[in-house]
């Protein structure tokens, strides 16, 4: 039967081949040892070439086992978000489907005024949320009662990231009472709750000074509260922007009213305030041109965005938290970013 293994030499190099003259005890004296089986010949290096592979192939598995015991050892790094679904999407399967190698998302104020999250709890009885789907419902008594403040110092996340755009649409209501809560036109307001109040609505685009006012104050006590509560999270603004246009399923271009538009000077009033006042990192990723769709999966509208915008978004984040990892990794380094920092496009 021909020899199919070819030549030792061909696999470990010239002057290793299977015909090699070696001492089963190692010495340095030749001695060939042939060993018939199956009727081929196979002629092998005794001692030092077994124990060397035997080496390598220990290390080599070694090496894997420990690479496998970090990575199921590996905790995903804690965000929470407070705003909308403009950066909730980002942090979502259907949009980024494998965000949570990386990340996990371990609190939400979702649709929430700052200044509403900063007023005391208002106690509202379940029958005067009247007409509200349960998840919307649920958001209104998380909001009223302020948990998402206990939620934070309880996940104490690694990120919080924070968009504005439920204070820029909705804005807020004072109530008789004094207490403060969203001015969400999609729920609040249609309930019999809402409809009991003697409420003042305040909007950034109609009563400006004041808005700012109350708002600026309370981005304030809120930065305070996670300074002291979450010592170790780091706050991210996120700098989205309403978009002009939205294409539908046949490629045609169609702009939305120019209002949603006008609104982005406000919301660049809120960030940058943020920025100005406070350590924070921030996410800026808007391409130009970019556009809504009719595909997308809540519809179309100024900020449900194409998908590209989405994978740039978890691209930077992803980048800050290398940034960290690798800054924080060393003691006493002086060039650790502070517990907030600007990040730069």
């Amino acid at each position: 039967m021909p020899n199919m293994l070819g030549r030792g030499s061909d696999i470990l190099g010239p002057g290793a081949g299977w015909n090699i003259e070696a001492n089963a005890d190692g010495s340095a004296v030749p001695r060939r040892w042939r060993e018939e089986a199956s009727g081929l010949t196979f002629n092998v290096r005794a001692g030092a070439l077994l124990r060397v592979l035997l080496g390598l192939v220990k290390s080599r598995l070694t090496a894997v086992s420990e690479r496998r015991s970090r990575v199921s050892d590996f905790q995903p790094i804690k965000v929470a978000v407070f705003g909308s679904c403009v950066t909730r999407d980002n942090l979502n399967r259907t949009f980024n489907p494998g965000y949570k190698d990386l990340f996990e998302c371990v609190a939400l104020a979702d649709h929430v005024s700052v200044v509403s999250l900063m007023s005391a709890p208002v106690e509202v009885a379940a029958e005067m949320l009247d007409g509200l789907e349960p998840r919307i419902f649920d958001n209104l008594r998380r909001e009223y009662s302020r948990a998402y403040l206990a939620e934070l110092k309880e996940t104490q996340p690694d990120y919080l990231i924070m968009d504005f755009w439920p204070d820029l649409i909705f804005g807020f209501a004072r109530l008789g009472t004094g207490q403060h809560i969203t001015n969400n036109a999609w729920s609040t307001v249609k309930t019999a709750f809402y409809k009991a109040q003697d409420v003042d609505v305040y909007r950034i685009q109609t009563k400006t000074d004041d808005f700012m006012a109350a708002w600026t104050d309370a981005i304030g006590r809120f930065m305070s509260f996670v300074k002291e509560a979450c010592p170790q999270t780091r706050v991210i603004v996120h700098r989205s922007r309403n978009v002009a246009t939205w294409v539908d399923n046949s490629g045609a271009t169609h702009d939305f009213h120019p209002w949603a538009v006008s609104m982005n000077r406000h919301w660049d009033a809120m960030d940058d305030h943020v920025a100005a006042n406070f350590a924070v990192d921030c996410i800026d990723v808007m391409p130009d041109g970019l556009q809504s769709f009719e595909g997308h999966p809540w519809g179309n509208f100024p900020v449900h965005y194409t998908f590209n915008y989405h994978a740039l978004f978890l691209a930077r984040l992803t980048r800050i938290a290398l940034r960290d990892r690798s800054l924080d990794s060393i003691p006493g380094n002086p060039m650790r970013p502070p517990r907030h920092r600007a990040e730069t496009p």
